[in-house]
């Protein structure tokens, strides 16, 4: 278990280096000139060329560019990551201040991913081609399939400009209202976590029919065990496995579709920033927002490479 630790460690940290270039290159090619957006910014109107030149010994882009990787790497690691082309603010204490929220907005995310996606596999692959099975897997294809703005919008009009159950945007805070916290995250929380329920109950679904038609589940039937325990105690454990691998990809989702659901929600947590800073060509922002995406995914997946380890030997041999 240990050298199967460590290659997937190693395996995850080539992947970052090679990510990090990649992220670093499209900074770099984004359209428009990142410095004059700056010196827009300030109001200075038409500058000297001077100026120009200060800010961009000032951002380190008067530097070749395999220096500037190299700078902008050992600042990364060091934890100074710059400072904001629109702002002048130092970009770690930008995304710390917004890291909660995002936070915040994931948790509940899978919160609703696992309490829709899960049951409502079990159920269908225990009533199996039954009208209550034919609807709960039309309701995944749905939430897989919906586009996340449509079913904003959609969740805006129905629930917050017709009924008035919900605020349509804005973020209230925990610590100020914990009843406006959960009412204005409630919305955003479910149409993240909608697609994610729809890959969860597809593959519980499908993962769960494949493990009762298993001999040993036809052996814990003759002997007698009642249902509940034969899907408990021998069917659920070697269903979820494959299920383990695709909660890696459902985060994926959760991850990309935070950008768009915190923008039109109001919400101030990183994937707005992120938005706001390729808007203004804030290649800092940009690149440290990124790379922090790409860290998250990397480590989601590495502890769901491990729980697959654990659960199932053979993969830990075949390595």
């Amino acid at each position: 278990m240990k050298q199967y630790i460590i290659q997937r460690i190693s395996y995850s940290l080539v992947i970052l280096f090679f990510v990090s270039i990649l992220i670093f290159v499209l900074g770099r090619a984004l359209p428009g000139d990142p410095v004059q957006s700056a010196v827009m910014s300030t109001g200075m109107g038409v500058v000297s060329d001077d100026v120009i030149d200060d800010f961009k010994v000032q951002f380190g882009l008067d530097k070749p560019l395999h220096i500037q990787y190299l700078l902008w790497i050992r600042g990364f690691i060091s934890g100074e990551w710059g400072r904001s082309i629109a702002t002048g603010e130092e970009v770690l204490p930008m995304f710390m201040h917004r890291l909660p929220i995002t936070l915040e907005l994931f948790l509940g995310s899978v919160f609703w991913s696992c309490i829709i996606g899960i049951p409502f596999g079990i159920i269908s692959a225990l009533r199996r081609n039954s009208w209550l099975d034919v609807t709960l897997t039309t309701g995944a294809i749905i939430g897989v399939s919906i586009p996340v703005f449509w079913e904003g919008i959609i969740m805006i009009y129905l629930f917050a400009v017709i009924m008035h159950i919900f605020p349509p945007s804005g973020y209230v805070p925990f610590s100020e209202s914990i009843q406006g916290n959960l009412l204005s995250m409630a919305m955003p929380t479910f149409i993240m976590g909608t697609q994610g329920a729809g890959l969860l109950g597809r593959y519980v679904r499908s993962s769960l029919l494949e493990v009762l038609g298993h001999d040993y589940i036809r052996t814990a039937h003759a002997k007698g065990l009642k249902e509940r325990a034969v899907i408990v105690r021998h069917a659920l454990k070697p269903a979820m496995i494959p299920v383990v691998t695709i909660a890696g990809l459902a985060w994926g989702y959760v991850v990309a579709g935070s950008f768009i659901v915190e923008y039109m929600f109001a919400i101030p947590g990183l994937g707005r920033m992120g938005v706001n800073a390729i808007f203004s060509n804030d290649f800092p922002v940009i690149q440290a927002t990124l790379v922090m995406v790409a860290i998250n995914i990397l480590i989601v997946n590495l502890i769901v490479d491990l729980i697959y380890g654990y659960i199932d030997p053979r993969v830990r041999v075949q390595q």
